[in-house]
């Protein structure tokens, strides 16, 4: 008869067992994406990268979304698999360390958001598994907000140490606690068994094209991820030719975003547990929209903090949000194709956005504060998107609550 509080207590246990290797896992990913996002932009600036090499810079995660749609053949099935292929994108990273020029640096970043894309969908799968859909949003909140503190702390500690090492060694560093962190991804269990699944390209577009809400998420994320696409090569020259910062004066914007995005992970979190995500990304992409007219219009770099806090607050937003609305519209078992799917439609729009506004800086078309003006306008058309999308109901309840019972966590099948 006191059975079900013996399960309960197994669940608990589970669920903190696993959200500690996630922890860890965070880290790993805060860190090494500090340095990438915030540094190298900036690094391969001064390393003579023109605009269109920024804009190349820009579009390596959206290359990387876009083959992200192959996941399903070869993307990892196993938490063993998924370690593997994000600790090989960490060592992209530490490459870094014999100071490549700018083109091979665009070429190592590829290989790291590759290993990010590639896993992805797998890992969203294996948190349905893993954890109970009412704690989703709050659990999201807390792993991202571990990210960022992470993240914020790499900021300030990489750029420190570029302006004594150099920007290469800093980065290469990143990579190394990425590797070490990714080791914790082997011991990740779900409490049920996911089932093996391998689908095509044309199969992860058909997951998500057939779910209407996420038809119309994906249209308002490609107007709302489009501007802040096309506004970050940007930045650099903002950065760089406007106000002439130094390495540690974008390392103290890094730390301001992350900050921002550590603290608004909680409340985002709560905030789609509770009110569902659209809310969240409604409001979280007006605040990360007035960020790009704030770098626009910065006549220093005061102006940019404020503009870090703002950008910090969206990104979450959007972080939350998105794996939220994709757990809540798919099946366990289409989920990791509609993720796919995701990544590839975004992906593809952002190859395009990230060239589209710097190549028309370069030609003379528009000049920076032009350019992030428009860029402005794009994001905040996402949003409007958002505020007409009704998510609707979740279309079924996660595998945690229609498992059998069970004593303990099982062990996601291998090989």
């Amino acid at each position: 008869m006191f059975r079900p509080s013996f399960q309960l207590s197994a669940q608990q246990r589970a669920v903190g067992r696993n959200l500690a290797l996630d922890l860890v896992v965070a880290v790993g990913i805060g860190v090494s994406m500090a340095l990438v996002t915030t540094l190298l932009p900036t690094i391969a600036r001064r390393g003579g990268l023109e605009p269109i090499g920024l804009a190349a810079l820009g579009a390596a995660p959206f290359v990387a979304n876009l083959l992200g749609a192959f996941a399903g053949r070869v993307g990892p099935r196993t938490p063993r698999q998924l370690g593997l292929l994000r600790g090989l994108g960490a060592v992209a990273l530490i490459a870094f360390l014999i100071e490549p020029p700018p083109v091979l640096m665009i070429a190592l970043a590829t290989v790291f958001w590759i290993s990010l894309s590639f896993g992805s969908p797998f890992y969203l799968r294996l948190w349905g598994g893993m954890y109970p859909s009412r704690l989703l949003g709050r659990l999201l909140g807390v792993v991202g907000m571990a990210r960022a503190g992470a993240g914020a702390l790499a900021a300030v500690a990489g750029g420190l140490l570029a302006d004594r090492l150099g920007g290469p060694t800093a980065v290469a560093i990143a990579g190394a606690v990425g590797v070490i962190c990714s080791v914790a991804y082997f011991g990740l269990r779900a409490r049920t068994a996911l089932e093996q699944q391998r689908f095509s390209a044309r199969e992860s577009i058909a997951a998500l094209r057939e779910r209407p809400v996420l038809a119309r998420v994906a249209l308002a994320q490609g107007f709302y991820g489009g501007g802040i696409i096309a506004a970050v090569p940007l930045f650099a020259l903002v950065h760089v030719d406007r106000l002439d910062l130094t390495l540690s004066d974008v390392g103290v914007i890094g730390v301001l975003t992350a900050v921002a995005t550590m603290v608004a992970f909680l409340v985002w979190g709560a905030v789609s547990d509770r009110f569902g995500p659209l809310v969240a990304m409604r409001i979280g992409g007006a605040v990360g929209s007035s960020s790009i007219i704030a770098y626009a219009l910065a006549p220093d770099v005061a102006v940019l903090w404020m503009a870090a806090l703002a950008m910090g607050i969206g990104s979450a937003s959007i972080d939350v949000g998105i794996a939220s609305i994709v757990s809540d519209q798919t099946t366990l078992r289409s989920r990791a194709a509609a993720m796919a799917g995701w990544n590839a439609i975004t992906g593809a729009r952002g190859i395009v956005a990230a060239f589209v506004m710097s190549i028309l800086v370069q030609l003379g078309v528009v000049d920076v504060t032009v350019g992030l003006l428009l860029c402005a306008v794009a994001s905040f058309i996402g949003v409007l998107l958002f505020v007409r999308t009704d998510a609707g109901v979740p279309v079924e309840t996660r595998a945690w609550e229609i498992a059998p019972p069970a004593t303990g966590p099982v062990t996601a099948p291998a090989g």
